[in-house]
């Protein structure tokens, strides 16, 4: 009986087949369907705040949303860089287009503010909150922070703490006040009100020389993920990017320290200009998506340790997965390994110690 239930005169071969495209074409067309009918979320006649805005990543996206009708301020350590960043804002402000909040009035202001407490991670927020006549931020994009790279055994406890302090408490104490003051706040006229946290594309693996930074990075990437889903309790959307090299100031600081087995590795990436990445971004966070990548490579990472985190595009997600779980282990193994054993003998001698055997 179960040989004749299953034997092929049994099956419907049309219908079957009829079934099965079905299946794919819906897998195709429900996410096309979702993004074409779907809000799309705009800067115009919003109060954005973006921290690291006085250059890089953070300058380029300012004057990304000055241009697309926000207002937007920055916030830094360096009151000199932010009224310098101030100007280059002002320059590329165009008028938002279309329906904007009663009362809304375009401009721009900067807060020099250290980012790395909590208390004064709060205080940006206040005063963003009150140069803009009370309104909390309708998004935040944390975009502060900086490597220092350097082999593990020659960084020291100082190091390490910079680390901690300029990546992660800054995301995170601004995270904290941002969600604060969005949570309290009325409900925005304009849609969710956002939070975007920069994590790097060594939010997804490990490379030589990063020991003081990729920990950062990853810790930045279990914080999204995890607002992600604490704060859907308030309406509150985050987002989370994870940029490949970015050739902006904070690139040629890093390469002071940069190890030569790190820039070995690194040739393969050219690297992206703040502006690309910050248009890049701005598209991810228009889209909706939470985990936002902007080149190939990154987009291979995401896609083959996404794990349980809110899909991104849907089928195309699958084909990248297989390129990935291919090729990935194939670069990791002839490329980046191999680059480091090679190293071993010279490295020995500059940090004085014995190589390994083997």
């Amino acid at each position: 009986m179960g040989a004749q239930l299953l034997s092929s005169s049994s099956i419907d071969t049309p219908a079957y087949a009829s079934a099965i495209a079905v299946i794919v074409l819906s897998l195709l067309v429900v996410p096309l369907a979702m993004n074409l009918f779907s809000t799309r979320w705009t800067p115009a006649g919003k109060h954005i705040l973006v921290t690291g805005g006085s250059q890089g990543l953070g300058l380029a996206l300012a004057k990304l949303l000055a241009s697309k009708g926000a207002s937007v301020t920055i916030c830094s350590r360096s009151q000199s860089k932010l009224d310098a960043a101030l100007v280059e804002i002002e320059q590329a402000t165009k008028p938002p287009k279309g329906k904007v909040p009663a009362g809304f009035k375009q401009s721009h202001r900067a807060v020099s503010a250290d980012l790395s407490t909590f208390a004064g991670a709060k205080d940006a927020l206040d005063q963003c909150t009150q140069g803009a006549n009370g309104s909390v931020p309708d998004a935040v994009f944390c975009c502060a922070g900086g490597a220092t790279p350097g082999f593990f055994l020659q960084q020291t406890e100082k190091d390490f703490e910079a680390g901690v302090r300029t990546d992660y408490w800054t995301a995170l104490g601004t995270a904290h006040a941002a969600a604060n003051a969005m949570a309290r706040a009325p409900p925005a006229s304009s849609g969710p009100r956002k939070i975007i946290l920069v994590s790097s594309v060594l939010g997804f693996f490990g490379l030589v020389g990063y020991s003081q930074y990729t920990p950062m990075k990853h810790a930045i990437r279990g914080l999204a993920e995890s607002l992600r889903s604490e704060l859907l309790l308030y309406g509150i959307d985050v987002h989370a990017y994870f940029p490949s090299t970015i050739l902006s100031p904070g690139f040629e600081v890093e390469n002071q320290t940069k190890p030569a087995i790190t820039r070995e590795i690194e040739g393969t990436d050219e690297g992206m200009t703040p502006e690309a990445c910050a248009a890049g971004l701005l598209a991810g966070v228009q889209r909706g998506n939470f985990m936002i990548t902007t080149d190939f490579l990154a987009e291979l990472f995401r896609t083959t340790s996404s794990g349980g985190a809110a899909p991104g595009n849907g089928p195309l997600d699958g084909l990248l997965r297989i390129i990935g779980l291919i090729g990935l282990p194939i670069w990791r193994i002839f490329v980046a390994d191999r680059s480091v054993t090679s190293h071993r003998s010279k490295h020995a001698k500059e940090v004085g110690i014995n190589q390994p055997s083997s």
